[in-house]
């Protein structure tokens, strides 16, 4: 990318007002394997510590257990590392297909698609399945991720109040004319903790004919 040395100055003095209001993320060098106590560097250049790590999905010390790694290692070499591309152009591995059947019987669902992260699901769904006829409906403190998928779907987008299962049941009236509604929650919200009132979600969605999309990264 070329740009200008106007252009390099104005963000430049963007970065500068992000640094002066506190607001600028700076990473955290990790020098240790992913776990609830990992050794750390930060800022850069300073002496390694060693930290209580509260912000990973770690909770249990999976991603560093020893069977995990192993089972990987037996991963790496009957499958080598990686697609070298992506599903839907080279095709998947059966490796995949064995763990979308075991989740789907442990889930007990009719089916089952991974995704690399639940961001990338997020961003995925409501374009696959929603048009400009159908509504989006989603409680006001749904996960970053998730308002980023609403924004490339072409359905039109409204939203209730948090956990407000009257407010909801007037948006769902409100927008009873659309083709398809959908009412989008988090499970558990990240940020407050509380749980989706998900049993009287479903019966609204029932009642109105709604479907019914649940995001559960921090639940189950």
């Amino acid at each position: 990318m070329a740009y200008t040395d106007k252009t390099r100055g104005m963000y430049s003095d963007i970065l500068t007002g992000m640094k002066d209001a506190g607001l600028f993320k700076q990473e955290r060098y990790i020098h240790s394997a992913q776990a609830a106590d990992i050794i750390v560097e930060f800022p850069e250049g300073a002496e390694l510590k060693k930290v209580i790590n509260i912000c990973a999905n770690n909770y249990l010390g999976l991603s560093s257990h020893p069977e995990v790694v192993k089972a990987a290692h037996a991963g790496l070499d009957s499958h080598g590392y990686g697609m070298s591309s992506v599903r839907f152009i080279c095709g998947t591995q059966d490796i995949h297909k064995k763990l979308e059947k075991m989740v789907t019987e442990f889930l007990g669902t009719e089916d089952t698609i991974l995704f690399p992260s639940c961001m990338d699901a997020n961003a995925g769904v409501f374009e696959a399945v929603l048009t400009k006829d159908d509504v989006m409906i989603s409680d006001r403190l749904v996960h970053a991720s998730i308002i980023d998928g609403i924004r490339l779907c072409s359905a039109m987008h409204d939203t209730f109040k948090h956990s407000d299962m009257g407010h909801l049941e007037e948006k769902l009236q409100l927008h009873n004319d659309k083709r398809q509604k959908m009412v989008i929650t988090d499970g558990v919200f990240s940020m407050d903790g509380d749980t989706a009132k998900l049993d009287q979600m479903a019966e609204l969605c029932e009642k109105y004919d709604a479907m019914l999309f649940c995001d559960e990264s921090h639940s189950s």
